[in-house]
């Protein structure tokens, strides 16, 4: 993985950051490339459920090497996307590290395979997976049931609560009480709040279970390997993405998978939304995720709605042009919410 004269790269420590939807991990990944050593190149690898790269957009004023993956597909590691991504990185980039942030509805088990068998064995040095969950959702069925939340938390090295700041006393309760049932070797669990999470955890070793799966991860690595693809429904409408779309157009995509609906917007580079009105419909927004970076006629926002928390907040302005973008994500029995908030959302746009 060099080029001629080159010296292949060897041990290049990597982490995953995983964590279901709207638990803070791109939050968490800003925090971690702020306390990176001076001198040190890291590089983030980044994949999202839709289309548009929202967490990209957010992460790339940080000065990193950046590569996106969009459409939910590094869960599926057999695509050439993953394997793309990952070796440009490594190449073009030479980093002194790397973090990988796979969706928040990845299977975490086929990546730490593949990121531990040729032709990256001794060239990465897979190091702890740091997971992030909210012990809110210990309390949603929803959630307890969903066999990529179980085993993101079974696969972690270490196990962020993030959020603490909206915890209830049952919250903390429910969250020790969960990890008391884990099976040994437990990771390390840490409390928290706004993502603050340690540079120096990423240097922990990850947990020797020898060699074993959890129940849920092999049954999935065992379904994938007798259908010889991945078994999450995907319909990506990749004739619509916006890299060939008119600059004045609205582009659209809609991504399924794991009993979710996605659909992402790609607006034009010089459109603004009206502020009142889009606060107003994010606000009535009732599905399961809402993000997103536009403008409106206060200047840059960012949003991160989740489970019906999260407002438009000021942003700094992108460096350069960025076209403004949106993504909402529904269970896949809700349809008409995205149908709604698309309608909604077009007549946000302000007249010139």
């Amino acid at each position: 993985m060099s080029g001629p004269g080159m010296r292949p790269p060897r041990d290049i420590p990597v982490n995953l950051v995983t964590g279901f939807l709207g638990v803070g991990k791109t939050t968490a990944i800003r925090n971690l490339l702020r306390q990176r050593p001076s001198g040190e190149h890291w590089a983030v690898l980044v994949n999202e459920f839709g289309e548009i790269g929202v967490d990209g957009g957010l992460l790339a004023d940080t000065g990193v090497a950046l590569e996106e993956i969009p459409g939910g597909c590094l869960c599926c590691v057999s695509a050439q996307l993953f394997t793309v991504g990952l070796n440009r990185l490594i190449r073009q980039r030479r980093p002194d590290r790397i973090l990988i942030e796979p969706t928040g509805l990845g299977h975490p088990a086929q990546i730490l395979r593949t990121l531990t068998e040729p032709p990256y064995a001794g060239v990465l040095d897979l190091r702890a997976t740091m997971t992030l969950i909210d012990a809110r959702h210990l309390a949603s069925l929803r959630h307890r049931e969903h066999p990529i939340w179980r085993d993101q938390i079974a696969l972690a090295d270490i196990l962020v609560a993030n959020k603490l700041d909206l915890y209830t006393e049952a919250d903390r309760e429910a969250l020790r009480d969960y990890v008391a049932q884990m099976p040994a070797p437990r990771p390390l669990v840490v409390e928290t709040s706004n993502g603050r999470v340690a540079v120096e955890w990423l240097s922990r070793p990850r947990l020797d279970r020898g060699g074993a799966l959890f129940p849920e991860a092999r049954a999935f690595l065992q379904a994938q390997a007798a259908q010889g693809h991945h078994d999450h429904d995907h319909d990506h409408d990749h004739g619509h993405h916006a890299s060939g779309a008119a600059p004045g157009d609205w582009v659209t995509v809609d991504t399924r998978g794991d009993g979710y609906i996605g659909r992402s917007w790609w607006l034009p580079v010089d459109r603004e939304l009206d502020h009142a009105s889009l606060q107003r419909w994010v606000r009535a927004f009732s599905g399961e995720r809402l993000k997103g970076l536009m403008r409106t006629e206060r200047g840059w926002q960012q949003l991160n709605r989740v489970d019906g928390d999260g407002e438009l907040e000021d942003l700094p302005p992108p460096s350069e042009p960025i076209r403004p973008r949106i993504e909402a994500i529904v269970p896949e029995h809700r349809p008409d919410l995205l149908q709604a908030f698309d309608a909604a959302l077009r007549g946000t746009e302000r007249r010139a």
